[in-house]
């Protein structure tokens, strides 16, 4: 066995407020995702919009401050594709930039003056009486589904978009510090027996390569050393060889001096 320091990973969520933090985190990252996906994404997909509901005149059904989406629609198809019981988007008069959505409780068949083929007659639930016709021109769209009381907290992200930009900037900035600044500990934990032998292998591999390493400069020294020495030996045979040569000389100039 042996004690080896290492990074920590991360904890496991064991605590019983870590899983309900991590719970709660993921609940509204859900809700959060399937919000921006109905309000933002389906309306998109279908060529509607989403819209908020301000008055209590489809209640029960829709209530002030409950948004409702609309897949958009063509002229030509409204009188085909609308039928009685349908709820509907429109426009109450040409010029008016206001919406109206409430639910088709008639239809009316022939030929009118703008080239439409019917007219719809509209109600609000909670309306005791009926609503002017409606062209299919003023027609925006069709009921797909609505989403309760989410109305009033987009109206308000509107008009405080500002604010909530710096207020998830501070937030970004605040868990970056936080990330950066916060003590990073680390965890004595106990190798196994086979962790252990496989790193004390790595480590013989190395003194094996260290050895064999120091082996062959062993090897390189000697080979330097004996090709000083013969280097040296015909050195001093040459030297050799020239004295007795020199002496032969010296001896037979003195005898032919004799002579």
């Amino acid at each position: 066995m042996n004690t080896v320091r290492v990074r920590p990973r991360p904890r496991p969520i064991d605590a019983p407020w870590r899983v309900l933090a991590y719970a709660l985190t993921v609940a509204v990252g859900t809700v959060l995702t399937m919000v921006v996906v109905a309000l933002l994404i389906v309306p998109r997909l279908t060529g509607g919009q989403s819209l908020t509901v301000l008055t209590g005149s489809m209640e029960p059904a829709l209530r002030p401050g409950d948004v409702v989406v609309v897949r958009g629609i063509a002229i030509d198809e409204v009188c085909g594709g609308i039928g009685v019981g349908d709820i509907v988007t429109y426009l109450p008069e040409p010029d008016d930039p206001s919406l109206i959505t409430h639910r088709v409780v008639g239809k009316t068949i022939g030929t009118f003056d703008d080239g439409t083929a019917c007219r719809l007659i509209t109600q609000g639930d909670a309306n005791s009486a009926a609503d002017p016709p409606v062209s299919p021109e003023q027609v925006r769209g069709v009921f797909l589904y609505g989403v309760p009381q989410v109305g009033w907290a987009r109206q308000w992200a509107a008009q405080n978009a500002t604010l909530l930009l710096i207020a998830a900037g501070v937030a970004v900035v605040a868990w970056l510090l936080w990330d950066q600044l916060r003590p990073r500990r680390t965890r004595v934990v106990t190798v196994p027996g086979g962790a252990t032998a496989a790193l004390a292998s790595d480590d013989a591999l190395r003194l094996r390569e260290l050895a064999l390493r120091e082996r062959e400069v062993a090897v390189r020294e000697r080979e330097l050393d004996l090709a000083a020495a013969q280097a040296s030996g015909r050195a001093a045979v040459g030297a050799a060889s020239a004295e007795r040569a020199a002496r032969d000389r010296a001896e037979d100039t003195g005898e032919d001096g004799r002579t």
